[in-house]
């Protein structure tokens, strides 16, 4: 089993990585005319110049680089004369580069690649929604290298991933450390404003704001159990996916810094971590590497006083729940076996409960900032609700 490695671009990542286990490093620019599903304002800067020397280091550690194109929408802009252009004057230059592979979300890309680039391989992005055979097996007929399954649907499906691992041709890989919610109803939704967030054609040149993130992290703090039954991979639990034969984990996320990856890709490599489970999440805020963003770079995104009452934007500082969440690790030993032994597809999760009484068993809670934050976050979201947060008084 293979690691895919997030690149925040920094030269010590490619020092702590061993091509034993980490054949691949993944990353994209702030912004590029295909864009991705990662907001602009929270990927490390690099130039074009920088970024083909950074890929060329990673070669010379026999270690491949993919670059992220995942949007799920690019606009109608790919149906005009100028986009192509554009579109396809950029995957020229990721091949000039020396890029390996792509990672994509949208069937027409995938076709245009294979066909006008072939020396790029293309893996399917989580954001296509593959949790079926039948999924599969249609990535498959256009040319996909590997697919990378639906975390939200398909990591804790034991029966499913089997039955897609038997017949699919290509390799597959997961996504290990991703804390989003169970069944994520707003997952179409972030993945299309994040597409347009990253895209340099677009308007608006970066700019949002993440209701779907401030969503999920409010539910979290009314229902803990949240934690529990989101779709992520213990370090420990690797032995049976790799059991069924998954080729490949994928680790996030692109905006931590350089010791908190090492950190969490040596505790996969390992398959063994002690302490607090949530710190191998993205949703452990204090990871962030732009956790205190410089001032320039924070007026480029959110200076925008006709757009947004930027007194009430600048809130969104408060909203950080770092602190709040402890999960021993160690206390889940056996908590995957569940899984492994039950359909959850078959069942309500309010008639199992399975989840929410492993919650309370294991999610410790400091209840002060909790209840501090849920005060924070429901006034914060009738802001965004009301419209509030486009008016100024």
């Amino acid at each position: 089993m293979k690691f895919s490695v997030p690149t925040n671009w920094q030269p010590e990542l490619i020092q702590a990585l061993n091509v034993e286990f980490a054949d691949e490093v993944y990353g994209k620019l702030r912004d590029d005319p295909i864009g991705g599903c990662r907001n602009s304002y929270s990927l490390p800067f690099i130039s074009r110049h920088n970024a083909r020397a950074y890929i060329s280091q990673l070669h010379k550690k026999r270690i491949g680089f993919n670059y992220v194109l995942n949007s799920i929408c690019l606009n109608n802009y790919e149906w005009t004369k100028s986009g192509q252009k554009q579109i396809r004057d950029f995957l020229a230059w990721l091949v000039e580069i020396g890029v390996d592979s792509v990672t994509v979300s949208i069937p027409y890309l995938l076709e245009m690649i294979k066909k006008n680039y072939p020396s790029l391989k293309v893996v399917v992005s989580t954001m296509a929604g593959v949790d079926s055979l039948g999924k599969v097996k249609y990535w498959e007929s256009l040319g996909a290298d590997e697919i990378t399954l639906s975390s939200i649907r398909v990591n804790r499906n034991f029966p499913l991933l089997k039955k897609i691992k038997q017949e699919a041709k290509c390799k597959l890989r997961l996504i290990a450390n991703e804390c989003c919610l169970y069944q994520c109803p707003f997952r179409p939704y972030h993945a299309a404003i994040g597409s347009h967030g990253t895209q340099s054609q677009h308007y608006l040149k970066g700019f949002l704001i993440d209701y779907p993130n401030l969503s999920c992290n409010y539910k979290k703090l009314l229902s803990p159990f949240e934690l529990i039954r989101s779709p992520w991979i213990r370090p420990e639990d690797l032995q049976h996916y790799e059991a069924i034969g998954i080729e490949r984990i994928k680790l996030i996320d692109r905006a931590m810094s350089t010791p908190v990856l090492i950190s969490i890709y040596n505790a996969y490599v390992n398959r063994s971590y002690e302490g607090n489970l949530f710190n191998l999440f993205l949703s452990a805020d204090k990871t962030l590497i732009l956790e205190k963003p410089k001032l320039l770079h924070r007026l480029k995104y959110f200076f925008r006083p006709f757009t947004v009452n930027i007194l009430k934007l600048i809130k969104l500082r408060e909203l950080i729940i770092q602190d709040v969440f402890y999960i021993e690790n160690r206390d889940l030993d056996d908590f995957i076996l569940h899984f492994i032994n039950n359909d959850c597809s078959l069942t309500l999760c309010e008639d199992c409960r399975y989840c929410y009484k492993i919650a309370d068993r294991v999610v410790k809670i400091n209840q002060d900032k909790r209840s501090c934050l849920i005060k924070k976050y429901e006034k914060y979201l009738d802001e965004l609700i009301s419209g509030g947060m486009f008016r100024y008084p």
